[in-house]
């Protein structure tokens, strides 16, 4: 409960500031972007908690935002590498500061130590404790609303590490997927890591992509590359006025670059 109030409570940014005004991607780089702040709200991977907890809420308030879905555990019980890091965490079979090491390092380079791998995956449970991803039942039920799908691969890879031919197939398959079963159009992409290159935007291209998120901070202006939007991460935990500082600090920072 006191995470939906605390993401009710992020939403009402744009009701107490009329300075704040959600927006989706397209109406962004038109000619119909308003003057202020414009926002977009997205989340990655395809967790259950998305549809059960910032679902409903993004309906109530009506806020552009956009779902990007690793497509091979969508409808299944696999978790994610550091999902199943924090889990052993969680019951003490990992030091905190190193597991975390480990982590962002993979999130630097896409490099991960074979013995650390080897280490996770033989602790973690055969029996997965819980389905962490949404089905694709669940999916298909945030259509028809201001909420979009995009694709982040079928496996969560890291692109760079990939030439283009592995690259690409990881991309066109995540996409065809979701246009299969959810009978939308798949035009937004999500680099897994945000770790990509020169062959990862020319798949996109050929994929007839028209968006590509990075976990780049910072804000984007009209002119931006639609391939290479930047992003400010939010947590959870953050409240309304962490939020409106990591926002101004991203300002700051784009204009004094």
């Amino acid at each position: 409960l006191h995470r939906v109030d605390r993401r009710q409570r992020q939403m009402c940014i744009r009701d107490r500031n009329q300075y704040f005004n959600s927006s989706g991607a397209e109406k962004f780089f038109s000619k119909e972007r308003k003057k202020g702040l414009n926002f977009l709200i997205t989340f990655d991977d395809g967790y259950k908690d998305n549809y059960d907890i910032a679902a409903p809420i993004l309906k109530k308030y009506n806020v552009p935002s956009i779902f990007f879905l690793t497509t091979n555990y969508i409808d299944s019980n696999i978790w994610l590498f550091h999902d199943m890091v924090r889990y052993l965490i969680c019951k003490g079979f990992l030091i905190p500061s190193e597991a975390e090491g480990h982590l962002r390092h993979m999130n630097t380079d896409g490099t991960m130590s074979l013995k650390f791998k080897k280490y996770i995956e033989s602790n973690f449970p055969k029996d997965i404790p819980k389905r962490m991803m949404m089905n694709w039942q669940e999916v298909i039920a945030l259509t028809g609303s201001s909420i979009q799908l995009g694709s982040h691969t079928c496996n969560h890879v890291i692109l760079s590490k990939l030439n283009f031919v592995q690259q690409d197939e990881e991309i066109k398959k995540s996409s065809q997927s979701i246009e299969d079963i959810t009978n939308r159009k798949c035009v937004y992409f999500a680099y897994p890591n945000g770790l990509y290159n020169k062959n990862t935007l020319n798949s996109l291209k050929n994929n007839k992509f028209e968006y590509g998120f990075t976990t780049k901070p910072g804000i984007n202006s009209y002119s931006q590359d639609k391939l290479q939007i930047k992003r400010i991460g939010v947590n959870p935990s953050d409240s309304v006025n962490t939020l409106i500082l990591k926002i101004f600090l991203n300002i700051l920072n784009d204009k004094f670059r």
